[in-house]
């Protein structure tokens, strides 16, 4: 599926109509998002809060399973805080 099918896609599951040219910049500022959080870069939005990447660490835990204690892989998470946090 490309962009245009996308875009069409979205416009008629909607139950107002909202413009496809609408649709594309909505499409568009979540991938500028997503690069911006990949590159390390935190979101702020004025008046509403910040997302940020935040690193988990490796943890270890006992695997009832395997009857042995494992290390976790280490993942990166997005948080949100609102103003109200920070």
């Amino acid at each position: 599926m490309n962009k245009k099918a996308l875009i069409r896609t979205i416009s008629r599951e909607l139950d107002t109509p909202v413009p496809q040219d609408r649709i594309a910049l909505i499409l568009d500022k979540a991938v500028e998002i997503k690069r911006t959080l990949a590159a390390g870069e935190p979101v702020k939005w004025s008046g509403f809060g910040t997302l940020t990447v935040k690193d988990i660490p490796p943890q270890r835990f006992y695997s009832a399973r395997l009857k042995e204690y494992t290390t976790s892989k280490g993942t990166k998470r997005i948080v949100f805080v609102s103003l109200r946090g920070e």
